[in-house]
């Protein structure tokens, strides 16, 4: 199989996503499971934050360099372990260990079946509208040096050059290319493949990690962690939604690292005691609550550098938490419960202005597109977005919800779902702008987002209901039988997540290829966005053109396309100066003017001086566009000025494949180019 003679791209990704993170891990105390599931939220943090600071500094980002950076951070975190005396996070937890690794297991190898089915190939790109930027993205920093996310965009768009892009996937995605290319390879194929194995990766390893052990520190209970872990697979609008629609790979990244951190810094505050002992210098004290000032920041700086977005909801989701051990704490009238008050209140303002700022600098972009009583339905149904519903994770959800509101330090949990299903809800189904942009501003009011988030709590609350049906059933059989029998706990145990992974083999055996339904259009795709054949969006044709740009352009030429035909693709796939190279056409002045008036170069003096401003050299004819393309949230824009050019005076045909043709401008207001 392909997939397994990928292995050094495995390899690669485990060391790129684990080996930094697990020294974080142990530098706050964590261990096991805890840190596995933890380490890969490290990782891109201290990714990250290199990438940051050399972009800053000036510093060339290689792997030598990237290495150098990462090992100074973890020599950083090790000096503060040792030095504030962090100690292990040892939360008691009930039942044995083993369940847990096999609830992993077939999570991840369901998830594996459904994604590997999708993508195909290994070395399969997905032709999606933002794959062109992330694809290109991944190749620009390799080829620039440069990695931060505040340079990122102008990397690919000159009118993009200092503003900020996040760019953790994409930082992690090219030194798992500089490690694949340490072993020979084509720089588009290691792409391509690292990508795919880094997407492989965070869907069957890190999001079932995080979601395992987020649901046994809410319920401290492995068996629900085992569940968890089984039903990490049970969704699917996480994670195999967000790899067919976009391609949204930043905030694909940025959701499955939201677990963990919610995990961690949970497990490390029960650990911690009021602020004053570390003041007066409690250096056990002091070492706790460092641990949690790091795990709450690796988490900020690394979802926030995938997805800032997500922030917010890492962000809701510990302030939820915070708000019941607080209530906890004053029931207790514990002595730090002042403190907790305190902290409890001025995040109120600070969520509110970060959520308001980021609602604000992005615009309300998608509409609703359900009713309200049917998206109540889907979201309870576990059928976001008009994907396949999962009514045996719904109905063990709602038992979960039961067994959490009846205990006193999970009804987060609760009050987590309800926050997640309700910004959902808003994005679907509710029309008024106000709340739309207020609510859901920050995720664009885009449904397939917001509905991405659920699964984040919804699993663990299932997972809850698991557990409560066994103590249940233990306690009904237990009157028969030897009431301190450990077997018969085990037994129901093993029974019931037995029961969910034969549930979950079978729901995948009977659909292993599932198409996504495109809200916006209405209707559900007819392949998979990695297919390649006549009906994907970029052409075989179209590519082959495109992989020999290099050998026939020279070198610094610029070459005009419409993006929308697939154009775009020619600098991932050739490293050739395509303009523009991300799918959004450009708004300047000289591109409006040429994408309708190019034919006219040899005789009007207004689209040569736009020629000029863009320094271009070459046109890319892939169409005139306006044809519904596969893949797209809608037809590709049309641009006459951009094909015909059989005949025309000022153009000559340099190379062809099929259809696709590459023709260099010879001509500007009557003077010969070139």
């Amino acid at each position: 199989m392909a997939w397994f003679a990928q292995w050094g791209a495995f390899l690669a990704t485990a060391l790129v996503v684990f080996v930094p993170g697990l020294v974080a891990a142990w530098a706050i105390g964590l261990r096991r499971l805890a840190a596995w599931a933890f380490a890969p939220v490290g990782s891109v943090a201290m990714i990250s934050a290199v990438a940051t600071v050399f972009g800053f500094a000036r510093i060339p980002w290689n792997l030598p360099t990237a290495v150098i950076g990462i090992a100074a951070i973890a020599l950083i975190l090790v000096v503060c372990r040792l030095a504030l005396r962090v100690r292990r996070n040892d939360l008691v937890v009930a039942d044995p260990r083993w369940p847990v690794a096999a609830g992993l297991i077939v999570g991840a190898v369901l998830i594996t079946v459904r994604v590997t089915t999708y993508i195909g190939d290994p070395s399969h790109i997905s032709q999606t509208s933002d794959a062109v930027f992330h694809l290109g993205a991944v190749r620009a920093i390799i080829e620039h040096q440069a990695a931060s996310s505040f340079g990122l965009a102008g990397l690919l768009d000159p009118a993009a050059i200092g503003g900020f892009y996040p760019g953790a996937w994409h930082e992690a995605d090219s030194l798992i290319t500089l490690i694949m290319g340490l072993f020979g390879g084509t720089l588009v194929t290691d792409i391509a493949v690292a990508t795919n194995a880094l997407a492989l990766t965070i869907a069957a390893v890190v999001w079932p990690l995080g979601i395992a052990w987020l649901t046994q520190v809410a319920t401290g209970r492995r068996w629900a962690a085992a569940a968890a872990g089984v039903m990490s697979a049970g969704l699917v609008i996480f994670p195999l939604e967000l790899l067919q629609y976009g391609v949204l790979y930043p905030y694909f990244l940025a959701v499955a690292m939201v677990p963990a951190s919610i995990a961690a810094v949970i497990a490390l505050s029960r650990q911690t005691w009021s602020p004053v002992s570390a003041l007066v210098g409690d250096q056990t004290r002091a070492g706790r609550i460092t641990a949690v000032i790091l795990a709450f920041g690796m988490g900020s700086v690394a979802i926030g550098n995938a997805q800032p977005s997500a922030l917010l909801a890492f962000w809701l989701a510990v302030w939820l938490c915070a708000v019941g051990g607080t209530v906890l704490l004053w029931r207790m009238r514990h002595a730090s419960r002042w403190w907790a008050s305190a902290g409890v209140l001025v995040a109120v303002p600070l969520l509110v202005v970060a959520w308001v700022s980021m609602g604000g600098a992005r615009s309300a972009v998608w509409d609703p597109k359900a009713s309200g009583s049917h998206a109540a339905l889907t979201i309870v149904s576990g059928g976001f977005v008009e994907s396949p519903p999962a009514w045996w994770v719904s109905v063990l959800m709602f038992v979960g919800l039961i067994a959490v509101l009846r205990r006193t330090g999970a009804r987060w949990l609760a009050l987590g779902w309800f926050a997640f299903a309700f910004l959902a809800f808003v994005a679907y189904a509710v029309h008024n702008e106000f709340v739309r942009s207020l609510s859901v501003g920050p995720w664009y009011s885009d449904p397939y987002r917001l509905a991405a988030l659920v699964p984040v709590m919804m699993i663990p609350l299932a997972a809850a209901g698991v557990t409560w049906i066994i103590d249940l059933c233990v306690a009904l059989v237990s009157r028969r039988a030897d009431p301190g029998s450990n077997a018969m706990g085990v037994g129901v145990g093993v029974a019931a997540v037995t029961v969910l992974a034969l549930i979950g083999i079978a729901v995948v055996a009977a659909e292993p290829l599932v198409l996504r339904y495109q809200v916006n259009s209405h209707t559900p795709q007819t392949q998979s966005s990695y297919a390649v054949d006549d009906a994907s969006w970029l052409h075989p044709d179209e590519r082959a053109l495109l992989e020999r740009l290099g050998t026939v352009v020279p070198k610094g030429a610029v070459v005009l396309d419409n993006p929308g035909t697939g154009g775009a693709w020619g600098y991932y796939l050739s490293g050739v100066d395509v303009y523009p190279a991300k799918w959004q056409p450009p708004t300047d002045a000289d591109y409006v003017l040429l994408k309708k008036e190019l034919h006219k170069v040899a005789t009007d003096q207004a689209v040569c001086d736009a020629v000029r401003a863009l320094k271009a050299d070459y046109v890319l004819d892939f169409g005139p566009g306006g044809a519904e393309e596969p893949g797209l949230p809608g037809p590709a824009k049309k641009m006459p000025g951009f094909t015909g050019f059989e005949g025309v005076r000022g153009f000559q045909l340099i190379d062809h494949q099929g259809d696709a043709q590459l023709w260099r401008i010879t001509e500007c207001a009557g003077e010969p180019v070139g």
